[in-house]
């Protein structure tokens, strides 16, 4: 039986998407991600700790633990201190959950930076973020910077709602709708050199105004823009590797997307769908104007109300099933990993997340440097690119298991130059490699 939840009162069951992610989690397979914002100001951390201790009642949807059922995975309070950590190397690598107190979010810093890695299993990258704006703006109000509010946030001084603990996936739920069709496989990158579970950043800095203007000219959106040049960098690097045209397989993109705004639910649960878009390299080579029109014709089919209805049919049925719903975890687990395969890795070539532009509120402008997000990349997908928008500036970063190879990232950041973008690269890597 599902429970939903006002407050996080004795058993929580997971929300349909994170379902998937407590099985399958592993070294390179960490279901992590961060975000963070840079403020002028040196970062204390005895009031961040306080601006921490304030949440812990108004984000009581994140004051919670994992654990391990007999047949299922489920979250329960957890009342411990939520721990702040200084910021280390490497962003978005696996979670140790007794180091944070076994909650699901943990709140880095550095001399500037405030930043949430967060656990797939307790929301996604909107939800995330919308602790992180809350967590700023207490900061900011006991650091005495300013007092204010983040534009379409949380409000501290309200009482969480009943949809912020919701699962839309189950409310949504139409069995009588036929499933999601099945996707072949496609094609992966092997990549060259050494790897290993650190997961190393190349950051794109480009202006807003600039990439705008080259999309607006190809009648596609920034979201479609930046997809198509990873699609554009995974033919080159697909035609070097697979000569034989026949040969080649096809090249797909994850791109999840924030169902908030499709359905109108608030719920700070995980609510995301993915958009599975791409090009048939054995067909031919596509120019990068072709690829486009792909691309913003398939986002438009995967944003199509029913055929996302027929997606979450498909994932909760998955969920239902007596076989699956009943069976042990030792038994089920190795089968999400499977489905986690079959259903997700083995079906795409990258994934590329935009969160959008971050609408900051005038009282913090002066104070922001900068934002970051970064995703964890997998095993089979070695680079991801997560990309977050401010003020005038779009950042762009590649997380990486590689040691040596950057070659996706020099092309991505190639095609960006030669179209007039100019753009600003920095990285955690040693230069020296």
């Amino acid at each position: 039986m599902r429970v939903q939840n006002s407050a996080p009162e004795g058993f929580i069951a997971l929300d349909n998407s994170a379902l998937i992610y407590p099985p399958t989690e592993a070294v390179y397979n960490a279901n992590t991600f961060r975000i963070s914002l840079d403020l002028a100001q040196t970062i204390r951390p005895e009031i961040l700790e306080q601006a921490v201790h304030d949440l812990m009642t108004r984000c009581s949807y994140a004051n919670v633990s994992l654990h391990k059922g007999f047949f299922w995975y489920y979250l329960s309070p957890n009342t411990k201190e939520m721990i702040i950590h200084p910021e280390g190397s490497y962003p978005s690598g696996r979670f140790f959950f007794k180091e944070n107190n076994s909650y699901l979010l943990r709140v880095v810093y550095s001399t500037h930076r405030i930043g949430v890695e967060c656990f797939h299993a307790l929301t996604d990258g909107s939800g995330a973020l919308s602790y992180l704006k809350l967590l700023v703006e207490r900061y900011c109000h006991h650091a005495g910077i300013a007092d204010f509010s983040f534009p379409g946030g949380l409000d501290f001084e309200q009482k969480p709602t009943s949809q912020e603990f919701s699962d839309p996936f189950q409310h949504l739920y139409d069995k009588s709708l036929p499933s999601y069709p099945k996707i072949s496989k496609a094609y992966h990158r092997k990549g060259f050199g050494s790897f290993d579970d650190r997961v190393k950043v190349i950051s794109a800095s480009i202006k807003t105004a600039q990439i705008k203007e080259r999309a607006r000219a190809r009648g596609i959106t920034i979201g479609e823009y930046l997809s198509s040049v990873f699609l554009y960098a995974l033919q080159q690097l697909q035609a070097e590797e697979i000569p034989k045209q026949k040969n080649r397989k096809p090249i797909r993109l994850s791109v999840p997307m924030n169902l908030r705004k499709i359905f109108g639910y608030d719920t700070m649960r995980n609510f995301t769908l993915f958009a599975v878009i791409g090009i048939e390299p054995a067909l031919g080579s596509y120019t990068f104007d072709e690829i486009a029109k792909e691309v913003h014709l398939q986002m438009a089919l995967a944003q199509d109300r029913k055929r996302l209805l027929s997606q979450i049919k498909r994932n909760v049925t998955g969920e239902r099933t007596p076989l699956i719903r009943f069976a042990p975890n030792i038994l089920k687990n190795p089968l999400f990993k499977l489905l986690s395969d079959f259903l997700g890795d083995d079906q795409y070539s990258g994934v590329i997340s935009n969160i959008g532009q971050m609408v900051l509120p005038p009282e913090l402008a002066d104070s922001i440097k900068r934002l970051d997000f970064h995703l964890s990349p997998g095993l089979l997908n070695k680079v991801a690119i997560a990309v977050i928008g401010y003020l005038d500036t779009l950042a762009i970063n590649f997380t990486s298991f590689f040691n040596e190879d950057r070659e996706l990232e020099r092309l991505f950041c190639t095609f960006l130059v030669e179209d007039g973008i100019q753009v600003t690269l920095s990285t955690n890597r040693n230069t020296d490699r």
